[in-house]
C-alpha cells in the first residue's frame, strides 16, 4: 500500500470519526445525565478547580441543556471522574480562622473557604461576597460571630445555603433561591451568631 493510500485510508477513518462524535453530540441527554454533569462539577468545586458562582453558571446551563454536546462543553476543561474511587473526607477538616477584635472584616473576589472556617469581631461588620470563593469540600460550614455590628453574606443562586445562629437584638433576612437550590450543588452551611446587629444573606 502506497504513501498516497495511507493517507487517504487515514482520512477517510478520521472524516468517520469526527461524523461520529457529531452525532453523539446531537443525542438528547435525560435527567440522569444531567444530574451526573451536575454532581461532577459539584466535585471540581469542592476541589477548588470551580468557584461558587462558576458552578452555578455550569449547573444551571447543565440543567438547560439538550444535547449530550451541551454537556460535554460544560465539562471539558476538568479532569476526568475516576469512577469507583469516591473521596473520603480527613479524619480533621482543616480549619481558617480570621478574629478582628475591632474593626470590619471584608471579603470578596478569590477567597479560600476550608470545611470549617470561622469569622469573629467584638465590634464591626462582616462582609463576606462568596461569589468567586473557592472551598476545600462539597459541604463546608462557615461560623460567622459578631457582639455588635452587622453581618452580610452573599451567595450565587443554585448553591444551596442552610443558614443557622441567634441575634439578640437586630434583624435577620435570608434570600430563599427559587430552585432551593440545587440538588447536586455544594452545601454552605453558615452559622450566623450576634448580639446586637442585623443578619443579611443575599442571593446574587
Amino acid at each position: 500500500m502506497g504513501p498516497q493510500r495511507i493517507r487517504g485510508t487515514r482520512d477517510l477513518t478520521r472524516t468517520a470519526i469526527l461524523a461520529v462524535m457529531e452525532q453523539e453530540d446531537q443525542v438528547r441527554v435525560s435527567d440522569a445525565e444531567r444530574e451526573a454533569i451536575v454532581a461532577r462539577l459539584n466535585a471540581a468545586t469542592g476541589e477548588g478547580r470551580l468557584t461558587l458562582e462558576e458552578f452555578a453558571d455550569r449547573a444551571g446551563r447543565a440543567y438547560a441543556a439538550r444535547t449530550r454536546g451541551e454537556l460535554n462543553e460544560l465539562v471539558a476543561d476538568l479532569p476526568p471522574a475516576a469512577p469507583g474511587q469516591p473521596r473520603r473526607p480527613p479524619s480533621q477538616p482543616p480549619t481558617s480562622s480570621q478574629t478582628v477584635p475591632v474593626g470590619a472584616i471584608k471579603h470578596a473576589g478569590r477567597l479560600r473557604l476550608e470545611q470549617d472556617t470561622e469569622f469573629s469581631t467584638i465590634v464591626g461588620s462582616v462582609k463576606l461576597n462568596l461569589r468567586q470563593a473557592e472551598i476545600a469540600a462539597e459541604e463546608v460550614a462557615v461560623q460567622v460571630r459578631t457582639v455588635v455590628g452587622s453581618v452580610k453574606v452573599w451567595v450565587p443562586h443554585g448553591v444551596r445555603v442552610d443558614v443557622d445562629g441567634n441575634s439578640f437584638v437586630g434583624s435577620r433576612q435570608v434570600d430563599q433561591d427559587d430552585a432551593g437550590g440545587y440538588a447536586n450543588a455544594p452545601l454552605l452551611r453558615l452559622r450566623v451568631d450576634t448580639v446586637i446587629g442585623s443578619v443579611k444573606v443575599y442571593r446574587v
